[in-house]
């Protein structure tokens, strides 16, 4: 007995089907329930209260935290970098300017919550010093 698919209910006749949830999809049938991007190519897909997500859909919904730079969402296992109150996926904590990824140890300075590396913090400083009231 052909299998149904979870997408539209058909008969799956294909030779090759998608296993996502414990469910049977028809390759063109899988679907982020947002944006619609079709997740037969994609590594991951992500699934809640029986809807189906891409990753970026998943973690701009669900995330607790969202990155200071790209503003998607941080998962609770992901190594992130802290600076003051904002939190950054490691690959976005870079310098505004140059863009030189910044890790741990590395001298870095924020204005108006952006991040700058040494050379570039101490350049703005020098074109806008701090005013004092």
């Amino acid at each position: 007995k052909p299998a149904l698919c979870a997408g539209c209910g058909g008969k799956i006749s294909d030779r090759y089907y998608l296993l996502a949830v414990d469910k049977q999809w028809h390759l063109r049938c899988l679907k982020c329930c947002e944006c619609k991007l079709a997740l037969e190519s994609e590594l991951t897909c992500f699934a809640k209260d029986g809807s189906i997500y891409c990753k970026e859909d998943y973690y701009r919904r669900f995330s607790v935290q969202r990155c200071a730079r790209c503003h998607l969402g941080i998962s609770a296992s992901e190594m992130v970098m802290r600076a003051r109150e904002s939190v950054y996926h490691l690959s976005c904590f870079t310098c505004t300017t140059c863009n030189k990824t910044l890790t741990t140890g590395d001298h870095f300075g924020m204005k108006d919550n952006l991040v700058y590396c040494r050379a570039h913090f101490e350049s703005l400083l020098q074109e806008y010093p701090p005013q004092l009231s």
